[in-house]
C-alpha cells in the first residue's frame, strides 16, 4: 500500500518563503552596511585621528563596537532565513526533525 504523505499548508509555505526571503535581504543589507562601515575607517586613520579629535583608540572601539553589532545583526538574519526555510519545509510536509 502506498504511503500517503500530508499536502501541508500553502499559508505555512508562503509565510516560510517571506521570512526566507526577508532574512535572505536582511544578510544583504548587512553585508552592505559592513562594506561601507570598514571602508570609512582607513580614511579617518588617515586623515589623522588627533586632529578629529579621537585617539587611535577611541576609533579602534568604534570599529569594534560597529563589527560587534554588525555581528549580532547578521546572526538574527540568518536565523530568520533558517527559520523560515525551516517553516517552509514543514509546510511542505518535510519535516526533518
Amino acid at each position: 500500500m502506498a504511503e500517503e504523505r500530508p499536502r501541508g499548508s500553502r499559508a505555512g509555505r508562503c509565510l516560510g518563503a517571506l521570512s526566507f526571503a526577508v532574512g535572505m535581504a536582511l544578510l544583504l543589507v548587512v553585508f552592505g552596511l559592513a562594506a561601507g562601515a570598514f571602508a570609512r575607517v582607513p580614511e579617518a586613520l588617515a586623515a589623522g585621528p588627533e586632529r578629529a579629535g579621537h585617539g587611535v583608540a577611541g576609533l579602534l572601539a568604534a570599529a569594534a563596537a560597529r563589527a560587534l553589532f554588525l555581528f549580532v545583526m547578521a546572526y538574527a538574519s540568518s536565523l530568520l532565513a533558517s527559520k523560515g526555510l525551516e517553516l517552509y519545509h514543514r509546510a511542505r510536509g518535510e519535516g526533518g526533525r
